[in-house]
């Protein structure tokens, strides 16, 4: 897209039919999940433009009803059938763009784990439960109060040159290259409101803080942000994940 998509606003439909720009079967590369089977459901529109995006998420013309998405994404689960894969990663586009509790509340009830890769900035109120994971890779200055104490880990794109020397996360703007922004953060307010969940549920952790690299499609700039990366989880303690299945050649 690389910002050249239209910003599309949140959809209040009923649900049963999505914008679905594909479904597959693959490995997790990236994030908390890395390594792992799973069923990518990539979802179509995004209310961001960022201009370093290079996912395509607006060319399908695919509304399937909630039966028939039901049905593809059981038909790639018995792909594999050894592998059991029972993680959905749910993305875009932005998920949250569209009504997704009827198709989140069927795949809870079928026993399968949700993975929700999203901006932050939009809230849906999801079935919520131990099952569902958020991932929460802020691009804008503010993330949605709602969502945020649901976050179970947050993933930054680094690039260098745009990096907070206080904190190691990006100081630059997703719209406009080279443009200083202040990019949102976890908050210790948020933070206690996701441990007050946590004693309701089985889940022992704070939110974890991923970093990664920004796929400039340049090897030098590519070099340069992995660097980056590497010298902010050193000195800040955050965790490094790449593009692992950029790196492998898998889908």
């Amino acid at each position: 897209m690389l910002g050249k998509n239209p910003i599309r606003v949140q959809e209040k439909g009923d649900g049963l039919n999505l914008w679905v720009q594909e479904v597959f079967y693959t490995l997790q590369g990236e994030g908390p999940f890395v390594g792992r089977p799973s069923v990518f459901v990539r979802l179509g529109g995004c209310n961001l433009a960022c201009y370093f995006c290079d996912t395509d998420f607006e060319s399908s013309t695919w509304k399937p009803d909630i039966d028939e998405l039901l049905m593809r994404i059981k038909d790639e689960l018995r792909s594999a059938p050894q592998a059991d894969c029972k993680l959905i990663v749910l993305t875009g586009g932005e998920p949250l763009r569209q009504n997704i509790v009827p198709l989140v509340t069927a795949l809870v009830d079928m026993g399968l784990t949700v993975q929700l890769e999203t901006n932050g900035t939009l809230y849906q109120d999801l079935p919520w439960c131990d099952q569902i994971h958020v991932v929460c890779s802020p691009k804008t200055s503010g993330l949605n109060t709602s969502l945020v104490p649901y976050v179970d880990a947050y993933k930054y794109v680094l690039k260098a040159g745009e990096i907070d020397e206080e904190d190691g996360l990006p100081c630059g703007s997703t719209k406009l290259s080279g443009r200083p922004e202040h990019i949102a953060r976890p908050e210790h307010s948020a933070l206690s409101e996701h441990n007050a969940r946590l004693e309701r549920s089985s889940r022992s952790a704070v939110p974890a803080v991923y970093v990664m690299p920004l796929d400039e499609q340049d090897d030098a700039k590519n070099y340069a942000n992995t660097q980056a990366c590497v010298d902010v989880a050193l000195k800040h303690g955050y965790r490094l994940t790449l593009q692992t299945h950029k790196l492998l050649g898998v889908r």
